[in-house]
């Protein structure tokens, strides 16, 4: 078997963003991470429809990788606050959900019981 390429993080203000798309699609099939789209679409950057790289991870989102030391990610909660939300993420994700920020519709989370973007 062939060693997988490293997965490329960008951290910067306490926020982990990706910027590479072979890293989304590793995060997406290995470990059912979504993350948010933030940036422009390139080919319309005036729309607000459609939203590109880079992924922003959600704070639970790293910690989840955090415990896999291949990633190069250490970062866990610091607060109780946080522990609870990432203790509530890792029950959520162990049940096979697909998990994304549900302040769209004022909750924590979005549960999808698959690939959200089929």
């Amino acid at each position: 078997m062939e060693p997988k390429e490293p997965l490329n993080f960008v951290c910067k203000d306490g926020h982990v963003m990706v910027y590479d798309a072979a890293t989304v699609l590793r995060l997406r099939r290995d470990y059912r991470i979504v993350g948010a789209l933030e940036g422009s679409h390139p080919t319309n950057p005036q729309q607000n429809n459609y939203y590109g790289l880079p992924l922003i991870l959600l704070p639970e989102e790293v910690a989840l990788l955090s415990s896999d030391p291949s990633t190069g990610l250490d970062q866990q909660p610091r607060s109780t606050h946080e522990q609870a939300r990432f203790d509530l993420y890792m029950d959520l994700h162990k049940r096979g959900f697909y998990i994304t920020r549900g302040i769209k519709f004022g909750a924590d989370y979005m549960l999808y019981p698959g690939e959200p973007m089929r």
